[in-house]
Order: C-alpha cells, then structure tokens, then sequence
C-alpha cells in the first residue's frame, strides 16, 4: 500500500475533484422544547421462577409510593395479567409500574422503588423511564393495553 500512495489507479478510472464546492449546509435551527411527562417505568427483572403469577404476587409487595404494578411481559408477550400459561417464559422479565389513580409519578418514587425491589431480593438489571411529549406517549404499549 504505501509503494502505491500518491499514483492513479491503472484499471478502474482515476476520481478528480477539482472544480467541485464546498459543501453547503442549511444553519441548524433548534426545534422548542416539548412538555416532557413521566408517566411511568419499565423495570426488568433476572428471575429463575417461570410462574408470572407468582412473580406478580412478589411484585406486589414492593408496590410504594403510589406506584402499581400494571403489566409483565416475557420475549415481548404479555404474561400477567391473563397470561397464557403455556407461553414459554425466560429469565428476562419487563414489569411496567404505572401511578395509581389521581397520583404522579418522579425520580424518588422510582428510587423507592429500586430500594424496595433490592430489599425483597429481586435482581433488577435494567430500567426504562416511560414518558409523554406534549401528551403523546412516546413509549411501546404492551399487549392489551
């Protein structure tokens, strides 16, 4: 390679790019802010067990601050509430926690929740923060929901 640098190609056909412009770009113009909504979280959860219901049961009693266990899904199925129990479930749980009516939901009750799921010897290995912008859900619904 570097007895070739600086020579023209022999078989394909040379490229020039004299005569050519500078490339121009459009000025960059920043779009306004959007409302941004938490509106609830995705915990996902490494757990041995392969019955939803009893993962449900345990998730239940981490349930704080007005935050409610609403949805688990296994491989993207939904598998509780009303689950099939002849869906294949793995070790990979997504458990989605909504506010309870008439409450909110901000960054301590997530961490309480952490807390709360840590201390029951669940294994959380991955969160996903469920937002609105301008009062458009901007996150995946599960099934049935």
């Amino acid at each position: 390679m570097i007895d070739n640098l600086g020579l023209k190609p022999s078989i394909l056909q040379p490229v020039s790019y004299s005569g050519s412009s500078a490339l121009t770009l459009p000025k960059y113009v920043r779009k306004p802010q959007k409302t941004k909504e938490l509106k609830g979280i995705d915990l996902f959860f490494h757990w041995t067990g392969n019955s939803p219901d009893a993962l449900a049961a345990k998730l239940k009693t981490i349930e704080t601050a007005g935050l409610e266990l609403s949805m688990i899904t296994n491989r993207g199925i939904k598998v509780w509430p009303g689950g099939f129990p002849e869906t294949f479930c793995t070790d990979h749980w997504r458990c989605r926690f909504m506010p309870a009516k008439d409450t909110f939901i901000d960054q301590r009750k997530i961490i309480g929740l952490f807390l709360t799921a840590t201390l029951a010897g669940l294994e959380l290995i991955k969160t996903e923060n469920l937002y609105a912008f301008d009062g458009v859900d901007a996150f995946s619904l599960g099934q049935g929901q």
